[in-house]
């Protein structure tokens, strides 16, 4: 473990530590080549994950005691009230989409265990718990640099989704809310990943469970973006009103310095 004293150096290594992984998810795929396994196969895509999750604890356990690893990425925190809560947000979506939308038949596991299980896990580690997490809790930058980071990588990656300019561009703009959403959500509630983790991955399922207008990218149409403002203003109420049952607030931490 290294111990770095001046917020400069820890800013710096959050930022360094952030594009390092970046570039080895992008080429995390050469790992299953070497080891002649088809990458879309479900051991494939495990090993992958695996990987990737092996990388973010090693990064994080250079500057971060190895007794506190899981619980500074948020991994030791309630699992089943994470999922729980996060269940109880999307339920809006579930019920939109269940009468108004129509299920998809022709999706398939490997599908539905690469784009929501891993997806929703995978990002939310590396862009949550550990390139937030690292600006916000190791560098304690305040919220908004912490944030912006992450969000702007986590909606560039989703750019291909849009057919032109202005749908790309909206991708863009949904994604990157999404993730000062989560990043919010993950901080509000005592940094427990599984609460952003669970969003992620059940929001994502209900776009691939059900088929309606605009479930074939990420930005959505009226319909599902409606069901969607539902879900997130649930999510801020039930967030509000655990902080006033606590007698705590909203925002309880710094928000603009650097």
């Amino acid at each position: 473990m290294i111990q770095l004293t001046s917020k400069a150096a820890r800013i710096a290594y959050s930022i360094i530590a952030s594009i390092i992984i970046i570039l080895i998810w992008r080429n995390i795929g050469l790992a299953t080549t070497l080891l002649d396994i088809p990458g879309n196969s479900i051991p494939g895509l495990s090993i992958k994950a695996l990987l990737l999750t092996l990388v973010t604890l090693g990064l994080t356990i250079i500057v971060i005691k190895p007794k506190e690893l899981f619980s500074f990425l948020g991994l030791s925190r309630n699992i089943l009230h994470g999922l729980g809560l996060a269940l109880l947000c999307v339920l809006p979506l579930y019920l939109v989409f269940l009468f108004l939308g129509d299920i998809n038949f022709e999706l398939t596991f490997p599908v539905f265990y690469d784009k929501c299980i891993l997806t929703g896990f995978k990002e939310e580690l590396v862009f949550r718990a550990f390139m937030f997490g690292m600006l916000f809790r190791y560098a304690k930058t305040g919220f908004f640099w912490a944030v912006i980071l992450p969000a702007l990588y986590f909606g560039s990656v989703h750019l291909y989704q849009g057919h032109d300019v202005v749908s790309a561009l909206a991708t863009f703009g949904v994604t990157f809310i999404g993730a000062l959403y989560f990043s919010w959500m993950y901080a509000e509630w005592d940094f427990n990943i599984w609460i952003p983790a669970g969003l992620h991955i059940l929001m994502n399922g209900a776009w691939f469970i059900f088929t309606m207008e605009g479930t074939e990218i990420a930005a959505g149409g009226l319909i599902s973006n409606i069901a969607r403002i539902i879900s997130i203003a649930l999510a801020i109420a039930l967030t509000f009103y655990h902080h006033k049952k606590r007698g705590g607030k909203l925002f309880d931490y710094p928000i603009w310095s650097l």
